[in-house]
């Protein structure tokens, strides 16, 4: 179960944001055949109920980096992910406020002199910034060391309501250099979503809290033609994810990935008869032919939370 909330404490623009985590369960189900049908048997492999007083370091790992994928740097410091009460907390804060002004605006972060370890980006240098790249926020982001192939993903969440906050539940491949950098070996977002309560498409279609959306990631380049994505979308009427806890789960085969919330499917995507790569209309030497039939989803993905 996750819960994520947003805290409006701070003053003027300054806002503060936490996820509140009290259990994340990841059950694996195997798919038995028989003569005269199928049925599924689930096994739980996955369970954290933040009773331990910490983030348990043999369940999760923290990203160490000085540059993430927008405006924040994902940290394992107290301040940014703690357990509180049986709750798991994610919290951004400002950088200038943990460094100080001069350093924020000249000086140099480094994720190994802080942290004693870098983890790479998926595009970029992760590790070392200064001056004007110098991140503006500090976040976490923690990845759980179980990983799964195939099964059923469950988080319940109560989602962060300010602008430009963008929660994420999602997975990623345990074995990226398998079939190659992103998106090559694919990835599965369960949940996207911006925090802004007014925030929509010039079409008027809804892109704030009120939204939740889904999305696969493949191909054999990151951008044009060589990424191809498959999405879903889910307008929750009368309210927004922010207001109660929903459900967000992924139902992952080797026949199909469906991801939803609740009693809702956002996206249903089946296993292409003639593979993904012929799909997609991929070009070039098909890096997954000496995969499953439906590579690059047949390889084990772990779970990430973060915001």
């Amino acid at each position: 179960k996750l819960t994520i909330f947003f805290d409006t404490k701070q003053q003027s623009y300054r806002r503060q944001v936490a996820m509140e985590i009290p259990t994340v369960s990841v059950a694996v189900c195997v798919l038995l055949l028989s003569l005269v049908g199928c049925s599924f048997s689930a096994t739980t492999v996955f369970h954290d109920d933040f009773n331990g007083g910490n983030i348990d370091g043999n369940k999760w790992k923290h990203d160490k980096k000085t540059s993430g994928l927008g405006f924040e740097m994902y940290t394992p410091e107290h301040q940014n992910s703690y357990v509180r009460n049986g709750q798991l907390f994610i919290c951004p804060t400002f950088t200038e406020d943990r460094f100080g002004a001069d350093r924020f605006a000249h000086g140099s972060l480094d994720a190994r002199e802080l942290w004693g370890a870098c983890d790479p980006n998926w595009g970029g240098d992760s590790c070392h910034t200064q001056g004007h790249k110098n991140r503006p926020i500090m976040s976490a982001t923690l990845r759980s060391k179980t990983h799964i192939k195939y099964g059923r993903v469950e988080v319940r969440a109560k989602l962060p309501i300010g602008d430009w906050i963008w929660p994420g539940i999602w997975m990623m491949p345990t074995e990226p250099g398998h079939y190659g950098g992103w998106p090559k070996s694919g990835e599965i977002d369960m949940l996207e979503t911006a925090g802004n309560l007014n925030l929509h498409h010039p079409n008027g279609r809804s892109l704030g809290v009120d939204m939740d959306q889904a999305h696969i990631h493949y191909g054999n380049a990151r951008t044009g033609d060589g990424h191809a994505r498959h999405e879903g979308m889910y307008n929750i009427p009368g309210t927004n994810f922010g207001a109660n806890f929903h459900t967000y789960w992924l139902d992952w085969t080797a026949d199909h990935i469906k991801v939803g919330v609740d009693s809702h499917t956002l996206m249903t995507v089946n296993t292409p008869s003639n593979s993904f790569w012929h799909e997609a209309g991929l070009h070039g030497t098909n890096i997954w032919a000496n995969g499953g039939k439906n590579a690059p989803f047949d390889r084990p993905f772990y779970l990430i939370l973060d915001v």
